[in-house]
């Protein structure tokens, strides 16, 4: 079987750039119904702008065509034919039948129960689509799985023994039509050529809409030059006087010569569908739905155009406006083009990384679904896939997984085999979760299933490079480098060892080499393939593709050269795998800073015009890219040399025009530049800006092994991988975490820290790089995975137990040799953030000490209460009270602003450390109410020294429609004042600050599923970049009165000493909770002790721990 290297992939769920172009125009249900033709991981389907098909027959429908072009009498499974041959007669006509009523499709359905309405976008609920997707269709509707086995009936039939052409002809184009509803893409491409060579020798025949017929046949497999040159003889062999049937085809060749790179043959197709347009709504006698439909349909073309171009934001205007043509329009087909209009929208929005619109569409387009082609239907099966797809580039895989099985499960239901998109877009999921085996398993069977037709499974599976890696996992390594070593090759010579998809190729088949033990090998394809990646890897940010799938290919790429690269060792394979783990880690971290950071420069009218071109050029060049990998990909005899020329010079062209802002941007807003194009720091370049008595200790977790790299100011660094891969470390820092945050309703039921199991840790990534790190006072940890979610202060240096119990509970904690004890633990996004902090100028001296932001309120029943919701722990002879966190995450359920559980407390917590640094709570609080998202935005915060915000860290997910991270402030249905009652990343980018302490005294790390680590870092560079120049976190809902007495002690310290750094003072007030007193009774008598980690350790401090 023949493999393309085209990076319009199938697999890993990309948005093909030929698809994209197709959808700009057609209807929706007339691809869906085609069943498994149609990629249920990209709901718009390969056909859907056939517009003979589509548009084409809405405007036989409106001007009174005859019967066959209504689709009344060309049903080739429930009705013999009323003719033999296709008339071809010189009266308008429409398009092809197809695009009417599917020769099997079900009748119209009655609406799903709850179903929405076509209307705007209501407000979004999420539902809990992991325990089940079924709850978000309607099971009163049935399945017509008759309509498949009649058309696979229809599709096995045998010719006629006859020598009429124009029967033969006939013949095959039903039997191609049946071929297509059973789901035998392949079968029918090939009857639709038999049908037009029959045609050929029949004088009458309507060769036009053959023509067209087998365009799209010829699409859905792929084969786009093949398509576009027939869809080019479509209008061809169309008499000039139909005009329905030519303006159908102009429309349909544009989106055939984007597929097949060929944009300028694209714009001419488009300007003669607008010249015929306006020519036609000139006539009298021309109906006012036909004027309608063309109108939509030229919006509809031109954004598709334009999104195939990159130009996404024009292009989103066009399709708003489709869309809202289309909801007025009175032609009864314009509901089945707003739903296709809306998933071109869908992919539209993927591309520009805006999510939680994207999950809006789509959903909408789902109930619209339900109503016209039944909860069961392939047309719901399809928005499943495409909603599938929204869930996994949102990170919500759980989710993806139950809506990618019940999209197959509708495929099944309906008859059809389940050999195509909708397993493969299951496979992809499995396989984005690192659930290889079963992955496998789904790739497998659509192998087996299809390899009869070769055809049908080389479109399935081409270029898709989850299989190769799913091999490689799965431990067919060798296979894989059999498949992949052809493909590399070819790559190589069509476009160059300097493009970014082939060093992705590249970067996969060295570590199938690695794995099937040719190591030497593998380790020069790593070194060819990894530099390119890197250089080029946001280059790739804003293609239409999964950022998901691309950002797992380059960390499983970086981690299987740092595996043989450490496993070989050598003098620098500290520094080489130290330079790799820096560009693995946090992907989605800097991608959603750059793209936030490219909206917050928007307050900066000369970098605002810089950064629009600069992005602009990026998403044009990520767009050009796939279509020319579609170009390049095609079979020999379909190899358009113009076309690829074409391409490679506006994307030569497109690049010049971005290095040149890139470097104008460097020049002139180098932060910026560092903060949305961060490159990998080296072990020099780091060390640079570390001081005499610190040490950096960096840490990876790689899906089979852990890395740790100390760096100390001075001398050799030191370098461990430890055989615990990601799943094992995040199961024991999970155990870890139990004992920190707990839920518990009573002193009695917080367990006790598992410090064999915290020692463990210590002696297998810590004490191995001990040289690196022993003579440093200070530790500078970059975490990763599983690792941000706990402070490695926390970890006892030796086997510790502890002592039989004596005086109150937790005493003995005291005795345990923390790290703490040793040294000062501080915590940076990432290495080069450092080179960041240390840049940063010394505060302004005359800066007032302190602002804050606490107990802001979420409804107005909140506002209402004066009781404190707080959880009250019940203790031994007294209470203490763990602060209430937010149960939502962004698997299970998500929640409102106005449910969020209010923190009280908070508002002694910011007027003790107000009072601490002798702050004007009159001027300088602002507690409930007047905690805004408007007061943050108005206050000048860049005249303070320490600015704290009380109040619950939220991670995507967290609440509805919420993308990135966040802090909860007061909601706008509590004050006209509140705005969205959220201050994001991107508005904290905006911030102006000159802060040497940022407070988030209620966030969580581990919250979202361990998302709340990477919240964390996100939020710290955005405030870096703000002008902060260190965060103090909380990692776990935290006990109020050590948390107050924690962090005013912090800041007594400081204002004492003001020579003591930032990251001293943080150890020195957590040893004065372990080793002080705790709270004490009435008579004075001690009723537990703070020495426990959930007290002293629930802090971290994150970036500069200087002074």
């Amino acid at each position: 079987m023949r493999h393309s290297t085209a990076r319009g992939r199938l697999g890993d769920g990309r948005y093909l750039a030929d698809e994209l172009a197709r959808s700009m125009i057609g209807l929706a249900r007339g691809d869906f119904r085609l069943g498994e033709g149609v990629p249920m991981a990209h709901a718009v389907g390969w056909n859907a702008l056939v517009l003979a098909i589509g548009l084409g027959l809405a405007v036989a429908v409106v001007v009174g065509l005859p019967p066959h072009a209504r689709g009344e009498s060309d049903n080739p499974v429930t009705t013999a034919p009323a003719q033999t041959g296709r008339p071809q007669t010189g009266r308008p006509q429409g398009g092809p039948p197809a695009g009417g009523r599917d020769p099997s499709a079900p009748g119209q359905a009655a609406p799903a129960a709850g179903a929405q309405g076509s209307g705007s976008p209501a407000p979004m609920m999420r539902q809990n689509t992991e325990a089940g997707a079924s709850q978000l269709l309607d099971d009163t509707l049935a399945v017509d799985p008759e309509r498949i086995a009649r058309a696979r009936a229809k599709a096995e039939e045998a010719p006629p023994q006859t020598a009429d052409q124009k029967e033969l002809a006939e013949f095959y184009r039903l039997r191609a039509l049946a071929a297509q509803v059973a789901g035998r893409q392949g079968q029918a491409m090939k009857d639709f050529r038999q049908a037009v060579v029959h045609a050929e020798q029949a004088p009458g025949f309507n060769l036009g809409e053959l023509y067209a017929l087998l365009a799209r046949a010829q699409g859905s497999m792929a084969r786009r030059v093949a398509a576009y040159r027939s869809a080019e003889k479509a209008i061809a062999a169309t008499p000039n006087v139909m005009h329905g049937q030519r303006i159908a085809y102009y429309f349909f060749l544009a989106g055939q010569a984007v597929s097949a790179g060929h944009l300028d043959v694209a714009e001419r197709a488009l300007s003669d569908a607008r010249k015929l347009v306006e020519q036609m709504s000139g006539m009298r006698g021309v109906p006012v739905e036909a004027r309608q439909m063309w109108g939509i349909s030229l919006l509809s073309v031109q954004g598709g155009l334009l999104q195939a171009k990159g130009q996404y934001v024009e292009a989103e205007d066009f399709m708003r406006r489709a869309i809202a043509q289309a909801e007025a329009s009175t032609n009864p087909r314009a509901p089945g083009l707003r739903d296709q209009f809306r998933m071109s929208l869908t992919h539209n929005y993927i591309a520009q990384g805006r999510l939680t619109e994207a999950e809006n569409e789509v959903r909408l387009v789902l109930a619209s679904a339900q109503r016209q082609g039944g909860t069961k239907g392939l047309q719901t099966a399809a928005s499943l896939g495409t909603l599938a797809r929204v869930m996994s580039e949102q990170g919500r895989l759980g989710e993806a997984e139950g809506l990618a099985r019940k999209a197959l499960e509708l495929v099944l239901a309906n008859g059809l085999q389940g050999l195509g998109p909708s397993r493969i877009n299951l496979a992809n999921v499995l396989a984005l979760q690192g659930n290889w085996a079963e992955a496998w398993k789904e790739f497998e069977t659509n192998r087996q299933g299809l390899r009869d037709s070769p055809e049908e499974l080389e479109v399935y599976l081409r270029g898709n490079l989850a299989l190769p890696i799913v091999m490689v996992k799965t431990g067919r390594a060798a296979e894989a480098v059999s498949m992949l070593a052809e493909q590399v090759k070819n790559q190589l010579a069509l476009l160059g060892d300097k493009d970014y998809g082939t060093a992705e190729l590249r970067g996969i088949y060295a570590m199938a080499l690695a794995e099937s033990g040719q190591r030497d090998q593998a380790l020069a394809e790593f070194d060819q393939a990894v530099p390119v990646l890197l250089s080029r890897s946001r280059e790739s940010d804003d293609d239409a593709s999964s950022a998901s799938a691309r950002d797992q290919r380059l960390r499983l790429i970086l981690e299987a050269k740092m595996r043989l690269t450490a496993e070989r060792g050598g003098a620098d394979a500290a520094g080489q795998t130290f330079q790799l783990a820096e560009a693995a880690r946090g992907r989605s971290v800097a991608r959603a800073l750059a793209a936030s950071a490219a909206r917050a420069a928007a307050s900066n009218p000369a970098l605002a015009d810089l950064a629009r071109r600069e992005q602009d050029a990026q998403r044009q060049v990520s767009a050009l890219n796939g279509l020319l990998a579609n170009a390049i990909s095609a079979r020999a005899d379909e190899q358009d040399a113009a076309a690829v020329k074409a391409l490679r010079a506006r994307i030569d062209g497109l690049r010049d025009a971005r290095a040149r802002a890139m470097e104008e941007i460097e020049a002139k807003f180098p932060d910026y530049a560092q903060l949305i194009n961060p490159k990998p720091a080296s072990i020099e370049a780091a060390r640079k800006h570390l001081k005499a008595d610190e040490a950096l200790i960096a840490l990876y977790s790689a899906e089979d092994r852990s890395y740790a790299w100390a760096v100390p100011a001075q001398g050799a660094p030191a370098f461990v991988a430890w055989a615990m891969g990601r799943a094992e470390l995040a199961a024991l820092v999970e155990g870890l975490r139990k004992a920190l945050d707990p839920n518990a309703e009573s002193l009695d039921d917080i367990p006790a820290f598992d410090l064999a199991a915290a020692h463990k840790l210590y002696a297998g990534l810590i004490q191995p790089v001990e040289a690196g790190w022993k003579s440093a006072k200070s530790l500078l940890v970059v975490p990763h995975g599983p690792l941000g979610q706990i402070s490695l202060a926390l970890l006892p240096t030796a086997p510790a137990t502890l002592a039989a119990a004596k005086g109150e509970p937790f005493a003995a904690y005291r005795q345990v040799p923390w790290l703490l004890r040793r040294a000062a633990v501080s915590q940076l996004p990432s290495v080069a953030s450092l080179a960041t902090l240390r840049a940063l100028p010394a505060g302004n001296a005359s800066r007032r000490a302190f602002v804050g932001f606490g107990d802001p309120l979420f409804s107005t029943a909140q506002a209402a209460e004066a009781a404190p919701q707080t959880a009250a722990v019940t203790m031994r002879g007294g209470k203490i009270k763990l602060r209430s966190a937010p149960k939502a995450s962004g698997i299970d359920v998500t929640a409102e602003l106005g449910q969020l559980p209010r923190l009280p407390e908070t508002a002694d917590e910011v007027k003790s450390v107000a009072l601490t640094l002798k702050g004007d709570p009159a001027r300088d609080l602002f507690i409930g109410a007047q905690a805004t998202k408007a007061t943050v935005s108005k206050a000048n915060l860049a005249n303070y020294r320490v600015v704290m915000f009380a109040t619950h860290g939220l991670v995507p997910g967290d609440l509805t429609g919420l993308g990135q991270p966040a802090l909860a402030l007061t909601s706008p249905a509590v004050t006209p004042d509140g705005g969205n009652g959220l201050l994001t990343m991107e508005d904290i980018l905006a911030l102006k600050l000159d802060a040497d302490w940022v407070v988030l005294s209620a966030c969580n790390t581990a919250s979202g599923q361990g998302a709340g680590a990477e919240a964390i870092s996100g939020l710290g560079r955005a405030f870096f970049y703000a002008g902060t120049r260190a965060l103090l976190v909380s990692n776990w809902p935290v006990e109020t009165t050590s948390a107050q007495k924690l962090t005013t002690d912090l800041f007594a310290r400081q204002a004492a000493n003001p020579a003591l750094t930032r990251a001293e003072a943080l150890r020195q007030a957590m040893l004065g909770l372990i080793d002080g007193p705790g709270p004490a009774d009435g008579a004075g008598k001690p009723i537990f002790s703070y020495a426990h980690p959930i007290f002293w350790a629930a802090f971290t401090l994150v970036g500069d721990g200087g002074r």
